[in-house]
């Protein structure tokens, strides 16, 4: 995942900038220079790429050796000579031709061959399409907030959410029916519900014996959802169908790719040490079936950029037991505290009202509640939650902007 900025302003909802595709030139190959292990291509808008040759002999995209129906290699890296060099090249009515040594042909239009440049603008706008930039906030943030019927029928307005969701990790869809099921209507627009031990969803309503802090009127601190899972779900849906009375109740959140960034900045060490200790987080009960998950895992993950791509903190679910030395719990604590200081400064509340739809992006925001007493509510505190990952997320806005002609800036 991409570092986003720091953007403190308020904004409106939606306010994410998105245009219509305009009508691109057909890219010719014009000229084709071989090397001793590349060719470089120069298409007809004056741009130029090297490709190398054993990518394009693997990337062959003839009927013998890609299935252009199931998007799938017929030709097998088995089969592959990584030192392979072609017979001879051409540039034929603006493709690429390659004969091989074994006399079979592959021929690369200039489009196909300009999308998947090795060039860093493409490179970058590739990396855009499967993921976009996350833009960091912080306590002057603002909730970007739908209405239900708009995004659950209007298919640009479903992008606009998905774009808000993707990048700024939270938004608020109001108006949504007052029942059990309208999240689930919902999810189904965009993929598939994330089914755990507690079911395929499940109601947060107050009880006297909970199973879960969640069930309670308790202060829930700032965490992330399922982290004794090796799968946590991407994203957290909390459908507000009744609210406490009173004092109390909000969400609590808190972007921890921001709170990260700060912690590094300011306590480097701190930061390596929740990037490179692993703790144990467990649920241990009865819901569906009797069930005891328990996973290690970093409290900050990167990527293969080296870049924060995903939290999971959790109090209540992190295990007392640690695989560390009593030095290494001591540095552990010092730096989940410093990160927790970070998270608390830069967090914001948001209180649901009935027909509010909270949905967290579970892999980057924390989110908790603080207390409220339900004993002095007209019935008990009602929310309607459910999951959904982000694969499906994202791929549904790729859907989409195919769909729709929709460019992102």
């Amino acid at each position: 995942m991409s570092r986003g900025c720091h953007n403190t302003a308020r904004f409106a909802t939606q306010a994410i900038p998105a245009k219509a595709c305009v009508e691109r030139p057909v890219l010719d190959v014009t000229k084709a220079k071989v090397d001793t292990r590349t060719t470089t291509v120069t298409f007809s808008d004056n741009t130029s790429s090297a490709f190398p040759f054993v990518w394009l002999r693997e990337n062959c995209q003839c009927s013998t050796c890609f299935q252009s129906d199931a998007i799938a290699r017929l030709f097998l890296i088995d089969d592959l000579d990584v030192h392979i060099q072609p017979k001879e090249v051409q540039v034929t009515d603006g493709s690429l031709r390659m004969e091989w040594p074994d006399g079979h042909v592959s021929v690369f239009t200039g489009e196909w061959l300009r999308r998947r440049a090795f060039t860093p603008d493409s490179r970058a706008a590739q990396r855009t399409w499967c993921m976009l930039e996350k833009k960091l906030w912080s306590s002057e943030f603002e909730v970007p907030r739908s209405k239900y019927s708009t995004v659950m029928h209007n298919d640009k307005a479903l992008l606009d959410w998905l774009v808000v969701l993707e990048k700024y990790g939270v938004t608020v869809v109001e108006e949504a029916p007052r029942r059990v099921g309208a999240i689930n209507d919902f999810i189904e627009r965009l993929g598939v519900l994330k089914p755990t031990h507690y079911g395929r969803d499940y109601e947060i309503v107050t009880h006297v014996t909970p199973n879960n802090l969640a069930y309670t009127g308790a202060r829930l601190g700032l965490h992330t959802d399922l982290p004794y899972c090796e799968y946590p779900p991407g994203t957290t849906w909390l459908h507000c169908i009744r609210q406490c009375m009173g004092e109390g109740g909000e969400n609590d959140l808190s972007d921890g790719f921001y709170a990260a960034e700060k912690l590094k900045e300011r306590h480097p060490h701190h930061f390596e040490t929740l990037v490179n200790t692993p703790i144990y987080f467990q649920d241990r009960g009865y819901a569906l079936y009797d069930f005891d998950k328990i996973t290690p895992r970093t409290s900050i993950s990167l990527d293969h950029l080296g870049k924060i791509c995903r939290i999971h903190v959790s109090s209540q679910s992190r295990d007392s037991l640690m695989d560390l030395d009593p030095e290494g719990v001591i540095r552990f604590y010092e730096a989940l505290k410093a990160y927790n200081d970070m998270l608390r400064e830069s967090g914001v509340l948001v209180k649901s009202k009935p027909g509010d739809i909270l949905i967290i992006d579970n892999t980057r925001v924390l989110h908790g509640r603080t207390p409220f007493d339900p004993s002095i509510s007209e019935g008990p505190r009602h929310i309607h939650n459910a999951y959904i990952d982000l694969d499906d997320l994202r791929s549904k806005r790729r859907i989409l902007q195919e769909k729709l002609g929709i460019e992102l800036s």
